[in-house]
């Protein structure tokens, strides 16, 4: 009677971990994160803070979200052409600005040298109010768990990117605020005569 039951039961491991591959051989493998966010500051303080890899630590949200992470600034560390790779317990990986204009950056990201990401972040103001939006599209290429990944991925995307967008949205405002406060106090400030 036991070993009937271990082989009802072996058969039926292997035909759900054979339904479990087939499944993940049909998902796609490309995935796609749009967000976006308004935020009232300058334009030019967003396109700074985005721009420059050496001003990502103060909104960036992967040091929260995976604290073992370590970041490495390339040169240039921004503008077009700046780099920056990382690693940590999860892997590692590698970004850089490909294209940035006026209203626009470009960046491509390749972790662990199989999972191709490509992006752009538009910053756009209207009124004095900046409209953020950042665009990721991604495709995984492991063997028989790409579906499965691209769905992670889309899914931890998508909450890093909200999360870093609102970081960018306090960092942009508070620092547009100290400059103007800064601005106000020296015209405040008595000249010397």
């Amino acid at each position: 009677m036991p070993i009937k039951f271990f082989k009802i039961l072996i058969k039926t491991l292997l035909l759900l971990v054979l339904v479990v591959i087939l499944i993940g051989l049909t998902l796609p493998q490309n995935y796609s994160v749009n967000k976006n966010i308004q935020i009232n500051a300058n334009v030019a303080t967003v396109k700074s803070l985005v721009s420059d890899f050496s001003l990502w630590h103060t909104w960036s949200p992967w040091g929260k979200v995976d604290p073992s992470i370590t970041f490495t600034l390339g040169e240039p560390s921004r503008g077009i052409g700046a780099h920056q790779s990382w690693q940590s317990d999860w892997g590692y990986g590698e970004m850089t600005i490909t294209s940035l204009s006026q209203n626009k950056m470009a960046f491509n990201a390749l972790l662990k040298n199989e999972h191709i990401i490509e992006g752009e972040i538009t910053f756009t103001e209207v009124e004095g109010v900046v409209n953020v939006t950042c665009n990721i599209n991604g495709q995984t290429n492991t063997p028989l768990i790409s579906g499965y990944l691209s769905i992670f991925s889309e899914y931890v995307l998508s909450n890093t990117v909200s999360l870093g967008l609102n970081n960018l949205q306090t960092v942009a405002q508070l620092r547009d605020q100290k400059t103007q406060l800064d601005n106000d106090d020296s015209k405040i400030s008595p000249s010397e005569n």
